[in-house]
């Protein structure tokens, strides 16, 4: 065997070492940060219902707690059933580990913005809270639409449009989790793919009105 023969074949077992892992653990890294981001905008949103006094943005936090709140149950789910097949694979199957995850929490960053939030009131929290919302909205699209490609899936992430002129209904999760998955498919990721992709109209629904109340916020 040559040099350069023995030199690509260690530089492929190093690389088989790190990606690997990262590859059968995408799905759950992807999991862990949306369900961080959908936990913090729900309680500022929640923040939001009880201190603004703008009956637009009201409405909005309560559409955000209302299906970031349905996201969350959905994702708990498919982590659920993800760490099910991950230990049925072994023959090891806990189900005390199971059904009691361990909780979501969040990250510093998301702490801080919400006791800045927390310490606001008026019209100096109205802007805030949509600032943050339409930061956190633009990420969130950008983290799920990059899960709907996620190893090679394909699935359609186009935006909704209403034939009737009228503003899309929401694109709620469906019921992904209840459809049984070999392990090759949760392997390669096309739980969180599918779910991902079913709910991006419903993400980019929530970033344009965010937007539109911003830039009223912004005129006043």
């Amino acid at each position: 065997m040559n040099k350069l023969t023995f030199r690509t074949m260690v530089v492929s077992m190093v690389l088989a070492m790190f990606l690997i892992p990262l590859y059968a653990h995408h799905g759950n890294q992807f999991l862990s940060k949306a369900m961080q981001s959908s936990i913090a905008e729900v309680r500022l949103a929640e923040m939001a219902v009880s201190k603004t006094q703008n009956s637009r943005i009201k409405d909005f936090a309560q559409m955000i707690i209302q299906d970031h709140t349905q996201a969350i149950d959905q994702m708990k789910k498919l982590r659920d059933a993800r760490m099910a097949d991950s230990v049925s694979s072994k023959g090891e199957l806990d189900t005390k580990t199971t059904k009691n995850p361990p909780d979501v929490q969040l990250t510093p960053e998301q702490q801080r913005t919400a006791e800045r939030l927390a310490s606001l009131s008026g019209a100096d929290f109205d802007r805030e809270f949509m600032d943050v919302t339409v930061r956190n909205h633009r990420e969130d699209i950008r983290d799920f639409e990059a899960q709907s490609r996620a190893h090679g899936n394909v699935v359609n992430t186009s935006p909704q449009k209403s034939t009737s002129g009228q503003a899309p209904t929401h694109n709620k999760p469906t019921a992904a989790d209840q459809k049984n998955y070999s392990h090759s498919e949760l392997s390669r990721d096309l739980d969180t793919a599918e779910f991902a992709a079913s709910m991006l109209p419903t993400l980019r629904q929530h970033l344009e009105q965010a937007e539109a109340i911003q830039r009223e916020l912004q005129t006043k």
